[in-house]
């Protein structure tokens, strides 16, 4: 395979020049050739990049020295090679893209930096458009040494045992089960005893059970599409089934610091509504406790009452499943000695999940927070706030954020009841997809 790299910054490309990479043109099975775009600049400055026809910030790279250096390198050649270029509005570069791409004769990646390459470019030359992931970079070296590493170590001859590239991570859609070498003791920590045992089918099924694990823990939209067996199907239930056993939900209602209509920094008062009507949702939906975060006494006392009479009271005794939703009532002075609360009790600190009833640029739905609490375990706490909304800087601090709870027209103004209840059902409740 030849493949040609058309770049700004030559000198980037030194990787290419080690390992398999260096091993599979020594053997004479790849041949890379990298192309300075600048070289085609023919005025005295070599200029590559003009302004943004139409305005806006940066520059865009010019489509002259690119299509310059395509042509001369074509001109070398009988076939017209696959154009690639490296950009993130591309589609993902995946395994699968990677054995497409191992096949061809020849391969030209187009590596673009400022604010792009001009249109004109991908019109009449572009046959991919391949990005390697959902981020931005300073521009496409790196992710074309990413996808040449990748093409070419599926190239025939080029591994050293061509079974060991059909065994890797994504090859049979699922990421790779752990591996393991001597010594078989290091640290305390043991070689798991089936793979010392020489019983290759037991071992087989071990490999087959730690990928499906890892694939479900790290990038479980991998499973969508991974030609799965019944047996498999099952193991995955069986993980989804103690997943839910493998962390710990809490609620909190933050009466401080929330806002009022006029974006002022409030303390609201604690009501009955909320007291009983929260507990009892964090009740039927297996939360370990109900945090009320409130820092004046005096609000403490009256909810203390209204606790007591339900929890040991006369309430108690008339209404046992009352006493049951309110004793996970906990009333603590702010979000930190909540925090403590729950590390001191169950030994690690909660992550933090905002809610709001508006859009933030960064949130995250109700079915992957589930999958993410099922798969990484540990202890979870929703915070909910009184007035108008949770105050920014406590927002800021949390470690995901849920999106609004959304009807299907504009009116958006339930109460914090029966958010709770809608986002626990979401989370805890029976699974609707």
């Amino acid at each position: 395979m030849r493949i040609d790299i058309l770049t700004l910054f030559p000198n980037m490309f030194a990787p290419l020049r080690e390992s398999i990479v260096k091993r599979a043109g020594e053997k004479g099975l790849a041949d890379i050739h990298i192309t300075d775009i600048r070289d085609f600049a023919f005025d005295k400055h070599r200029i590559v990049d003009d302004l943004v026809y139409g305005g806006g910030p940066g520059m865009v790279m010019k489509p002259e020295p690119i299509f310059e250096a395509v042509n001369s390198i074509q001109k070398e050649l009988v076939s017209r090679p696959r154009i690639i270029l490296t950009t993130p509005r591309g589609e993902k570069f995946t395994q699968r893209k990677a054995r497409e791409l191992a096949k061809e004769e020849h391969l030209l990646f187009i590596c673009g930096h400022y604010e792009g390459i001009d249109e004109r470019v991908r019109e009449a030359l572009v046959t991919d458009e391949l990005s390697i992931g959902d981020f931005i970079l300073t521009g496409g070296e790196l992710p074309s040494m990413v996808m040449v590493d990748s093409i070419i170590r599926l190239m025939p001859g080029v591994l050293g045992d061509d079974f060991s590239s059909e065994e890797e991570s994504f090859s049979a859609g699922l990421l790779e089960y752990p591996q393991y070498t001597r010594p078989p003791e290091y640290l305390g920590r043991k070689v798991p005893d089936v793979l010392l045992g020489g019983n290759h089918q037991q071992i087989r099924v071990w490999r087959q059970k730690q990928a499906l694990k890892k694939t479900w823990q790290n990038r479980p939209d991998l499973l969508k599409s991974a030609a799965l067996t019944k047996d498999d199907r099952a193991f995955i239930k069986e993980l989804e089934e103690k997943g839910r056993k493998n962390y710990r939900l809490f609620t909190a209602l933050v009466h401080y610091p929330v806002y009022n209509k006029k974006k002022e920094i409030i303390n609201t008062s604690i009501t009955n509504l909320d007291l009983h009507d929260i507990a009892r949702a964090s009740a039927t939906y297996q939360v370990e406790n109900y945090f009320i975060v409130q820092p004046v006494e005096i609000q403490h006392q009256l909810a203390r009452t209204l606790i007591a009479h339900w929890t040991r009271g006369y309430g108690a005794r008339y209404n046992p499943d009352r006493k049951e939703a309110l004793s996970k009532i906990i009333l603590l002075n702010s979000l930190n000695d909540v925090k403590n609360n729950i590390e001191e009790r169950f030994g690690s600190p909660p992550q933090v999940i905002a809610t709001a009833a508006r859009a933030y640029p960064q949130t995250i739905g109700y079915r992957e927070m589930r999958e993410t609490m099922e798969r990484q375990g540990g202890n979870y706490l929703i915070l909910f706030g009184t007035g108008w909304g949770l105050e920014e800087s406590v927002i800021e601090t949390t470690d995901f954020m849920l999106k609004p709870v959304y009807g299907p027209g504009e009116y958006n103004h339930l109460s914090v009841r029966s958010a709770v209840s809608i986002i626990l059902d979401r989370l805890q409740g029976e699974k609707w997809w």
